[in-house]
């Protein structure tokens, strides 16, 4: 196992989906077997990671600026410039069954609290096929896709706040609207009633 100077029990002899993202991102945070996988995706997918970043931060200042002080970011990314940690605090739960995680997550929220939710997907790309988690695949990465019907369930029992679930570029509370683009997110925002 080789292992980065800062982070001793990093494994950079195997991809990681974090530092995938991170490249896809244009980041620093990855090595060259992380940009293999990347590399091995269609060019569109460095597209769609940030078009849904740029979700993730107008649904988080949308949520500040509404009076929401305290934020849970559920997911295994490392932090890229602008930090999402310095607003939230991360956890890496186990995801052997994600809506039951989601459920017992929210069950333990205070009403008023929201979810902000975003899934990646390729109902907008059908030209991609499988070959997106075909990419993760070879680089031993798990990675399930979901169509919007199975992203309606993470929502079951909330309060969708408008737009609803949508696409990526197709989120937003206060202008100026996103450019519409094809995009490789569902994304949503829900109040816990």
């Amino acid at each position: 196992m080789s292992a980065d100077a800062s982070h001793p029990d990093t494994d950079t002899t195997r991809p990681h989906p974090a530092r995938v993202y991170d490249w896809l991102l244009g980041g620093s945070s990855n090595h060259p077997v992380d940009r293999k996988v990347g590399e091995a995706l269609p060019g569109e997918t460095r597209g769609n990671a940030a078009r849904n970043r740029a979700f993730m931060h107008r649904a988080t200042a949308w949520l500040a600026r509404n009076g929401i002080a305290q934020f849970l970011d559920i997911g295994t990314g490392i932090p890229t410039e602008p930090n999402l940690h310095q607003i939230v605090q991360a956890v890496r739960p186990d995801d052997e069954d994600p809506y039951a995680v989601v459920r017992s997550l929210v069950g333990a929220l205070p009403a008023g609290s929201f979810l902000v939710l975003s899934h990646g997907t390729t109902d907008q790309h059908p030209e991609w096929g499988r070959s997106i988690e075909s990419a993760y695949e070879k680089g031993a990465i798990p990675l399930r896709l979901r169509t919007r019907s199975e992203v309606e369930p993470f929502f079951e029992g909330l309060e969708l706040v408008a737009p609803g679930l949508v696409s990526a570029t197709e989120w937003y509370r206060e202008g100026p609207a996103p450019t519409p683009e094809r995009s490789g997110f569902h994304v949503g925002v829900a109040r816990i009633p």
